[in-house]
């Protein structure tokens, strides 16, 4: 007999309960998100504490980012020289507008990770990403020798450079309104992210629009190049930053080659370091390669890089040889589990209370107590009124 549970937020209770050993063998982000209602509460803290529940996390090897369009006439790289400039400005804005440490560092925590800085996530050769010393110049800059996003006044001027004065055409005066494409419904918690979203447009002026389609027609619209900005991420197939620079290859381009490089990025420099890049091994020559590609991603902007996720696993304090897993999602294989010690904690855990049982017995000997003291009230009345007077 299997019990499936499709709802997240039973899943997490039973977990509490301790009648799951692990809330979802699959996902990396249960831990993080139990880590977060812990921080948000001493008395949950105190409880997951008393339990011994385990929440490792690590930087999982993925990224979540924005992607504009190239093809598109507003944010893309088409037109004059000129135009093309003036594009670029703008999605350099709109990155220095997204203030993703606070997004996703801290008000989306259950599945948020750190601000990244570049394409690749930590721990693949060649990436730079957590080092010291190492950000995006376009979005962050050093004040008292810490890195933190640049003020949205840059973003605005900005915004005059690229011909939109507070998020209105300088030509036209008409406000810049953009479109973003959303792929899955919008249920409350994606809502909630996607009025975040709109909310990092407006500091600039500019009106965001949300096209929330299923998966289905969210690819059909990416393959035919509709699409204007969007949201996605990658996970990587192996441990190699040619895993994650092949998603802004040109030739791999998502509306002309039904490739995975959905902003359709091509630029001549990028494409040829990335044929030098997929002969080279872990040298230093490897290290200059990635080096010049991610400062040119930097400077053309075809994504807003996001954020690195939080790698986070929940394991209760019977399951042994639990840890985050990177790239590999069979780690239930390795588990070990102490049977004895999870029947003995469940007993514990959910000892049957009672008393609340005993509340409506009260009340129905209170109800009946009432009521024979009224029949009795009643009987003795009627009684005094029958009775003969006396001679």
């Amino acid at each position: 007999y299997v019990s499936i549970e499709k709802e997240r937020t039973p899943r997490k209770e039973k977990f509490r309960q301790g009648y799951l050993d692990v809330p979802e063998i699959e996902r990396p982000e249960w831990g993080v998100g139990f880590k977060a209602d812990a921080d948000d509460s001493d008395e949950v803290r105190r409880l997951f504490e008393q339990r011994k529940f385990k929440f490792p996390l690590t930087a999982d090897i993925s990224n979540w980012y924005i992607a504009f369009n190239m093809l598109d006439p507003v944010v893309g790289d088409v037109g004059t020289p000129q135009q093309r400039e003036r594009h670029r400005k703008l999605r350099q804005a709109i990155s220095i507008a997204i203030d993703w440490e606070e997004g996703y560092g801290r008000i989306f925590r259950y599945k948020g990770g750190d601000a990244a800085m570049g394409p690749l996530p930590p721990g693949l050769f060649g990436s730079r990403e957590q080092t010291p010393g190492f950000y995006d110049p376009v979005t962050h800059h050093l004040v008292n020798g810490q890195v933190v996003r640049r003020p949205i006044d840059d973003a605005r001027r900005l915004m005059t450079e690229a011909g939109y004065p507070d998020g209105r055409d300088a030509a036209t005066g008409k406000p810049l309104v953009l479109n973003y494409d959303f792929q899955r419904a919008l249920t409350p918690e994606f809502r909630a992210e996607n009025d975040w979203m709109v909310r990092q447009f407006a500091k600039i002026g500019i009106q965001l629009e949300i096209r929330a389609t299923d998966f289905n027609q969210w690819q059909d619209k990416t393959l035919k190049g509709k699409h204007q900005i969007v949201w996605a991420g990658w996970l990587a197939d192996y441990p190699d930053a040619e895993n994650f620079l092949f998603l802004l290859y040109g030739p791999n381009a998502k509306s002309k080659s039904h490739g995975e490089n959905i902003a359709n990025y091509e630029n001549p420099r990028f494409d040829t370091l990335f044929r030098e890049l997929q002969t080279l091994d872990d040298t230093p020559r490897k290290q200059q390669v990635i080096d010049e590609m991610v400062a040119i991603l930097q400077r053309d902007a075809p994504w807003s890089f996001g954020f690195i996720a939080w790698g986070g696993l929940a394991f209760q304090q019977w399951v042994y040889n639990g840890k985050p897993s990177i790239l590999i999602r069979d780690m239930a294989q390795y588990y070990r589990v102490d049977p004895a010690l999870r029947v003995r904690m469940q007993h514990q855990w959910n000892r049957p209370i009672y008393w609340p049982l005993v509340l409506p017995l009260l009340a129905l000997l209170a109800v009946l107590a009432w009521g024979w003291r009224s029949w009795r009230q009643h009987e003795n009345a009627t009684a005094r009124r029958t009775s003969p007077a006396a001679s």
